[in-house]
């Protein structure tokens, strides 16, 4: 089996029943990760067609400032997923801080009831890892899994010792920085993902199929100079510990 732990399933479009097909061929576990309510339910209706996607719900802190209203509304559909996510805070991208207030009221929900149900959450820290420290830190949750890092290596260090996960992205190969975090990081803590399909686009024009995640095993295998099957048994073995 493949791990593909941050997926979007809807951003697929037209090649949604290529990349499902893919998913079901190539045995991909598939975190399939939403941005708000409705790509939430996109995703759970198509995973009771593909045993392989795990719809998971949360409102992605670009799309917080739109959903910060009736935050108890949501409590049914965290109380019933598996895992919540994509969650978490971006003060690199969202350039409004006016929007900041929202965004982290969201995320304080969504950790709060993490806590209360014990569920794994997904988080996406851009521009704002030392923060996203301090409330794993304060929350104490069960084995947060830290979407794309791309901090500092000293915060990323800090979110190990606390117990934290971190996905290895399409970037693999191309960012000096993810190959650096590929090094430092134990194997007992990497997952991988691909973020949907227009993230590989982001990083070199292709568009990218959940068969992505197999040529991020090759490229861990290398940096780490361990052998291909022992990487990907391993990341599945990590993947596995969650129990979801």
């Amino acid at each position: 089996m493949f791990v593909d732990a941050h997926n979007h399933m809807d951003f697929y479009g037209k090649n949604l029943k290529k990349a499902l097909d893919i998913i079901e061929k190539d045995d991909i576990v598939t975190l399939g990760c939403s941005m708000d309510l409705k790509s939430y339910i996109f995703t759970k209706k198509i995973s009771a067609e593909n045993e392989n996607i795990i719809p998971c719900f949360g409102i992605h802190p670009w799309e917080a400032y739109k959903n910060c209203g009736d935050l108890d509304g949501f409590d049914g559909y965290v109380k019933e997923c598996r895992a919540i996510g994509e969650i978490g805070l971006d003060y690199y991208w969202v350039l409004e801080s006016e929007k900041y207030p929202k965004m982290g009221r969201v995320f304080e929900y969504f950790l709060d009831r993490a806590k209360y149900y014990d569920k794994i959450v997904n988080i996406h820290t851009k521009g704002a890892e030392e923060k996203i420290l301090e409330y794993i830190r304060s929350y104490k949750l069960r084995t947060p899994i830290i979407h794309w890092y791309s901090g500092k290596v000293d915060t990323l260090k800090e979110l190990l010792k606390l117990g934290c996960y971190f996905t290895i992205s399409v970037d693999i190969g191309y960012s000096r920085l993810t190959d650096e975090i590929v090094k430092i990081l134990p194997m007992d803590r990497i997952l991988t993902e691909t973020d949907g399909p227009t993230s590989l686009e982001w990083v070199n024009k292709e568009y990218g199929y959940p068969c992505e995640v197999e040529n991020i095993v090759k490229k861990i295998s290398s940096i780490k100079g361990t052998q291909y099957e022992e990487v990907k048994d391993k990341i599945s073995s990590n993947f596995n510990r969650f129990k979801l």
